[in-house]
């Protein structure tokens, strides 16, 4: 698969090629963060929480007149991998077109905070809003095209969306893995089609309400994993709402989505649906410190042949922390939480050094 390669080589060369034309220009953002978690009277080995995690993750860019590339590399104590990799061309002040490895469109919590745990006010990200690696169960990584774009409507009031479709994550024995593009395999990749529509009332504030959608198609990949035996591929369909409200000094943010899942390949197999949401609200105090309450829960899990396949994924949290931000770019965050699983019920406990480093 020559995909990767030839991605690679377009970054280099935009970078290289044009170096010395004065209409180049580049951005660099690292964001740094280490942590200590644990689950008392719990094995780790029955959750996704590691003990102890550090991470870099480097976020690159540059542009040369509508053109574009965009990077996302982040190094932890257990891994690296090229996040992201976008080719983009910019027809318009408000709209791009990206290729390359993206983050899906329909999450509004990794859409605003990405991997930097800096630019998240809480240490860990809702259950739905994870990683593919972490124990995710809504695609998150895709290979191909998105599309991004808004306009003004009303004066002030701006409508943003954005449409994204490519090769979805594949269902092994771990669980989602998405397409790496440093060690490429599309070996069974089917098609995922992603869409978020937002209403932002002015351009630089976060309050916002908007629309998700996406259907996924999840193949299969080394053996059996359903309690109904093999399986072609899953299709999976996510409706969702969210809205982030910020009135200083109270900030809200709330997302809920219906998923729907069905087996292809089994007969009769039947066609089940869950919900699945959360909500997060954040009180600003004065001298940098931040304190916060999120909810997560999820309906109609217990029989759900899709979330079996997750044994480990939290299916109900509250969580209560605080975050201290000082010397403008580095933050100390402790939270506390109260977990269920398929598994077991656990207390979670999290303390966090997280900063922007450039």
């Amino acid at each position: 698969m020559k995909t990767a390669s030839l991605v690679a080589s377009s970054v280099f060369l935009l970078s290289a090629g044009l170096a010395g034309a004065g209409e180049l220009q580049h951005e660099l953002l690292v964001f740094g963060s280490a942590e200590v978690a644990d689950t008392p009277n719990v094995d780790e080995e029955t959750t996704d929480i590691e003990k102890f995690k550090a991470s870099a993750d480097v976020l690159f860019s540059l542009q040369y007149h509508s053109f574009k590339a965009l990077g996302e590399y982040l190094v932890t104590n257990h891994e690296a991998d090229l996040e992201r990799l976008q080719l983009g061309w910019e027809p318009s002040d408000h709209s791009i077109l990206w290729f390359g490895r993206f983050h899906q469109p329909a999450s509004n919590w990794n859409h605003v905070h990405h991997h930097g745990q800096f630019l998240q006010t809480s240490v860990s990200r809702p259950a739905s809003e994870e990683w593919e690696d972490e124990g995710g169960i809504i695609p998150q990584h895709f290979l191909g095209l998105l599309w991004e774009s808004s306009w003004q409507v009303h004066g002030a009031y701006r409508l943003h969306s954005a449409f994204g479709a490519g090769l979805a994550p594949v269902m092994t024995p771990e669980g989602l893995e998405p397409f790496d593009i440093v060690k490429p395999n599309v070996d069974g990749s089917k098609l995922g089609l992603q869409a978020r529509i937002a209403y932002q009332p002015r351009e630089l504030e976060d309050t916002s309400i908007g629309l998700i959608v996406a259907n996924n198609e999840i193949s299969a990949h080394n053996g059996p994993l359903s309690a109904l035996g093999p399986f072609d591929h899953l299709d999976q369909t996510v409706i969702g709402l969210y809205a982030r409200g910020d009135w200083n000094p109270w900030k809200l943010e709330f997302t809920a989505y219906h998923v729907s899942t069905a087996f292809a390949g089994i007969p009769a197999a039947p066609h089940q649906d869950f919900l699945v949401g959360y909500a997060q609200v954040e009180r600003d105090f004065s001298h940098g410190i931040d304190i916060y309450v999120r909810h997560e829960n999820t309906t109609d899990a217990t029989d759900n042949l899709y979330l079996q396949m997750f044994p480990r994924f939290v299916l109900r949290r509250t969580t209560l922390g605080g975050r201290w931000q000082f010397a403008r770019s580095h933050a100390l965050t402790l939270e506390l939480s109260d977990s269920d699983s398929r598994l077991q019920s656990f207390s979670e406990i999290r303390l966090q050094w997280s900063a922007t480093l450039l």
